[in-house]
């Protein structure tokens, strides 16, 4: 794995798009503590937190440095914890219903699925916690023909408009720019120069809709209450006013998921020919 470089630099990255990554906090009434898996610096738990002070919040991070960053800056009724024993127990101190915790994952995922991590911990982890909301937010590409081409022009475009060196290690690691959703995965990571060779060579779309709810809720135990595709905003914004590139509606960068756990007992369906 390819070190971060400039922590700083990474850290601005990732407090960018802030309201988007926080699209879920009216989506889950009743919630009380929000727990940020992967959550790095604790950028979005801090402004979470200036939005909600009255929450509770844990962040969780498997890098040590992140971190002991995020605990510099800590505030009341946020925590941070790189042990998940550690964070188990906090959880267990703080004695909220287990009903209204929601785990969040923004921006993680496909770090998760790209670097091959424990993906059976994490599993057993969102057991354990048995939170009423599991929330994703992430890029992950969605076409209907994976393997479209663009056109000559907008292949040109790039090769103009990118530096010589960013193209070559781009295309050495995965392949030709003229394939869509190579071009779209270039698009969201050309800009990270600070990082390039981290950037370059991870994978972005490491992983589909079915790989995650395999991961987090193999025992079909939640419910979507919100599913959403879309390009994000600023990615569009970026290619058609940096690189004079309109990015369609044919594919989509990200996806927004909020699973919601399923009452056992207890509630009436409204749905048609339910209980006949």
């Amino acid at each position: 794995m390819a070190q971060i470089e400039n922590y700083s630099v990474y850290n601005d990255r990732m407090r960018r798009s802030m309201w988007d990554k926080a699209f879920f906090m009216d989506k889950v009434p009743g919630t009380e503590l929000i727990i940020d898996y992967g959550c790095a610096d604790g950028s979005l738990i801090r402004f979470l937190h200036s939005l909600f002070p009255a929450m509770c919040f844990i962040g969780f991070d498997i890098d040590p440095e992140m971190i002991a960053q995020a605990n510099l800056r800590r505030s009341e009724n946020t925590w941070f914890f790189s042990d998940a024993d550690e964070m188990l127990r906090m959880i267990d101190e703080l004695g909220i219903e287990r009903r209204r915790i929601a785990v969040n994952f923004s921006s993680v995922l496909h770090e998760i699925f790209h670097y091959d991590c424990d993906r059976a911990m994490i599993t057993r982890l969102i057991g354990q916690i048995a939170p009423g909301y599991l929330v994703a937010r992430d890029m992950m590409y969605a076409s209907d023909d994976d393997g479209a081409r663009v056109s000559d022009a907008a292949t040109e475009r790039i090769r103009q408009r990118l530096p010589e060196y960013q193209l070559q290690d781009f295309e050495r690691q995965w392949g030709s720019v003229s394939i869509r959703r190579n071009l779209a995965h270039l698009i969201l990571k050309y800009k990270y120069t600070e990082n390039w060779k981290r950037e370059c060579e991870e994978n972005y779309f490491s992983y589909t809709m079915e790989d995650l709810h395999a991961l987090l809720d193999p025992a079909g135990e939640y419910a979507p209450i919100l599913s959403s595709r879309y390009i994000l905003p600023w990615c569009r914004y970026d290619a058609q006013n940096r690189l004079g590139l309109d990015l369609g509606d044919e594919f989509t960068t990200h996806y927004s998921l909020i699973l919601a756990r399923k009452n056992a007992e207890g509630t009436i369906s409204l749905n048609a020919g339910a209980g006949c």
